[in-house]
């Protein structure tokens, strides 16, 4: 079980995104196939091919946070001295998760309103929560990211940036 969850920790959001990944390509080159070669395109393809994308991303966004790979301005706390820098990485990562967690409670407002939960896709006729869902699961998912990169980090276990 141990090696399963370590398993997961190290490859969840690249296994989960590399396989969102593929379907997007398979789908977008059987819609091209479908389309101009017997020129028939599929109906919902398009459509599955979006939710897969938004829920590509908010993985992604995960991932990065995981591997410390997100864009980010480093004139300033390259400038101070390494003791501060730490600490500026800290308060911006708190900014960051406080973000996150808005972006969870408010995600999960919109998910619970009434007209939103019987909603369904125009082609694929799924429900919409499904993919809005993708928001507040992609938010916390990037919070633990955070939260563990710091705990690994103060622990002095090596951490993404270090190894």
């Amino acid at each position: 079980m141990k090696a399963m969850i370590r398993w997961l920790d190290r490859n969840l959001e690249a296994m989960l995104g590399g396989t969102l990944l593929a379907g997007i390509v398979f789908l977008i080159t059987t819609q091209v196939v479908m389309r101009y070669v017997f020129g028939n395109a599929l109906s919902w393809s398009e459509e599955l091919t979006l939710w897969s994308f938004i829920w590509f991303i908010w993985l992604g966004i995960s991932y990065a946070f995981k591997e410390r790979k997100h864009v980010k301005v480093t004139f300033f706390p390259d400038l101070l001295p390494k003791k501060f820098g730490n600490g500026l990485e800290v308060v911006i990562d708190v900014m960051i998760v406080i973000f996150l967690l808005m972006m969870t409670y408010q995600s999960y407002k919109l998910i619970s309103l009434p007209y939103v939960l019987t909603q369904q896709s125009v082609v694929l006729n799924m429900p919409i929560p499904v993919l809005y869902a993708s928001a507040p699961i992609g938010s916390l998912l990037s919070v633990f990211r955070i939260v563990q990169h710091h705990v690994k980090k103060f622990s002095g276990h090596p951490t993404p940036v270090e190894a």
